[in-house]
């Protein structure tokens, strides 16, 4: 057609992007991370099964920076958040998880020399496949110093999403298998009693909460009522009809005389469908110290109930004249808006709290980071030695997290902005990590890989089933304890998000955090180790 030609084409350009590419399969990643076959998922680690299937099909180049703020981001935050009640729990538990960290690799280093010499692997693909299944960074180089970076590359790529997926089914599997005993732990925690009751009592129709002479001479606390389908808190002003469902907080014989007398139990629990939520706090403010409850003015204020305080590791119910001392650990019901603020109140609202992430202060914990991990100590005939990346996030983190304040630096964030940032810095490395696996996986496969996957899988199933048995059979750690530090000692930090899904308190973490710094020194001498003990077998 005449004048066809005059028309101007129109092109659509795409050009492809690192950071388009990397976003792209985070959000694929994540996808099918939260897909669950009865309540099995693979969480944010589906992120990195994406970015494997991504390196294989398309050769995407990692992008190793990105890899490296990855791991400090996620790091650094799970510093920030542990680093508060870090010290404190090492100082009293410290011990014992250092000593089942220890029997964990003791167990992980003869299991791997046994395979090694009794299978007749090559030195350096045995040692790649020890740091793929133990997903450790810090083994991968420790052991590129003794072995042909091939084999050690080749080794520890075949070895990784095996010993990944091992450390995930057997987290998640553990899990559910020891639930029961991990939810009777959680509660045992607690000595009080938590009753619901109807009231039907008219003599106390219409009188407020402080005026009730039967919950005051018992030390009963009301946690929530429930009026007109609407659940609500309990401040000392509420007044009490007949009709409304409560919950009472005590000791179980105070609940249960207090709830005989204002009505009758039912059994249910209202609070499950409601907006409330039940948060500890940590009082470090400094300024609340030495004051009561009533003084603070804090259920007029903020609406919520103070049903029990924990005290050097002894729990009672809180009186509005109970007095508040500096690390009490304050159980409180509210909305979840409602409890943010009373954590701003209560933790470091004027010294290291800030309701917004401040990012001068975010730069000096990375930067921190960044000095510590960069540290390089010459070890005589062990060579140097470096904490890496990883352990300086975690070491600063864990500084700024525990002090809260250095200088004009907070150390402290709110809740909500350090899980951003863990995540973020999960995604980020994930994505890299299987980039640079998934091809040099999938060009591999052969009869032999597939031995070299059972012996991966060996490698994590059975340090951490012995470390395990031995840490909470004979070294009576609790059970989600017993996950915090296997998952430290192997360094393998998403397992923290399975266990959280049945315990999540801070005490996973704590664990956590109490043996990583320990095993990332650890894990490159053991690396050592097992080499000198494979050559002179072999020798």
């Amino acid at each position: 057609m005449e004048g066809v030609d005059d028309l101007i084409g129109i092109e659509f350009f795409f050009r492809r992007t690192e950071l388009l590419v990397t976003f792209l399969v985070i959000l694929l990643g994540l996808a099918f991370g939260n897909l669950k076959i009865k309540g099995v998922g693979f969480g944010a680690s589906g992120v990195l099964i994406v970015a494997m299937a991504a390196g294989y099909l398309y050769q995407f180049d990692p992008i190793r920076i990105l890899a490296d703020l990855g791991i400090v981001l996620f790091l650094l935050s799970v510093g920030l958040e542990a680093g508060p009640s870090f010290f404190r729990s090492f100082k009293k538990h410290g011990k014992r998880f250092i000593t089942n960290v220890l029997a964990l690799l003791g167990i992980a280093g003869v299991t791997t020399v046994s395979i090694i010499v009794l299978a007749g692997i090559p030195v350096g693909i045995g040692l790649g496949l020890f740091a793929g299944s133990f997903t450790s960074s810090p083994a991968l180089v420790s052991a590129l110093q003794f072995s042909p970076e091939d084999e050690v590359i080749f080794g520890y790529g075949v070895a990784y999403p095996f010993g990944l997926l091992g450390v995930i089914v057997f987290i998640s599997v553990a899990t559910r298998l020891m639930q029961r005993t991990m939810l009777a732990e959680v509660n045992a925690r607690s000595s009080l009693f938590t009753g619901v009751f109807r009231v039907n009592n008219e003599a106390i129709a219409g009188q407020a909460l402080r005026n009730i002479e039967l919950l005051q001479d018992r030390d009963v606390v009301v946690s929530g009522i429930l009026r007109d389908l609407s659940v609500r808190t309990a401040s000392g002003s509420t007044a009490l009809f007949p009709g409304d469902v409560i919950k009472l907080e005590g000791t179980q014989e105070a609940v249960e005389a207090a709830g005989n007398e204002l009505g009758e139990p039912i059994h249910e629990d209202f609070q499950e469908e409601s907006e409330l939520d039940t948060r500890s706090i940590v009082v470090e403010n400094i300024s609340v110290v030495n004051r009561t409850i009533n003084d603070l003015g804090i259920r007029l204020r903020y609406n919520v109930s103070i049903t029990r305080i924990i005290r050097s590791d002894v729990e009672f119910v809180a009186r509005d004249d109970q007095v508040i001392e500096y690390g009490d650990v304050v159980v409180a019901v509210g909305t979840a808006y409602q409890l943010d603020q009373l954590e701003l109140f209560l933790g470091h609202e004027h010294h290291t709290v800030q309701p917004r992430v401040d990012i001068a202060s975010l730069a000096a914990t990375l930067f921190l980071a960044f000095a510590i991990g960069g540290v390089v100590i010459p070890i005589p005939q062990l060579g140097p030695f470096s904490l890496g990346l990883a352990g300086g996030a975690l070491i600063s983190g864990l500084i700024f997290g525990h002090f809260g304040r250095i200088g004009n630096f907070i150390g402290r964030f709110p809740r909500n902005a350090t899980s951003v940032l863990k995540e973020l810095g999960l995604a980020l490395f994930f994505v890299q990590i299987g980039f640079e696996t998934g091809q040099s996986f999938v060009e591999s496969l052969d009869i032999q890989v597939l031995y070299y996957a059972l012996y991966a899988v060996l490698l994590a199933v059975i340090p951490m089933a012995a470390s395990f048995l031995f840490g909470h059979y004979v070294l009576k750690v609790s059970v989600s304890e017993c996950f915090g530090v296997i998952c430290g000692g192997m360094t393998f930090t998403p397992g923290l998000n399975v266990i959280a899904e049945t315990d999540a308190s801070e005490r996973p973490i704590v664990a956590y955090s109490s043996v990583y710094p320990v095993a990332l020194i650890l894990v490159i001498g053991l690396v050592q180790l097992m080499y000198l003990a494979i050559v002179t077998l072999q020798g």
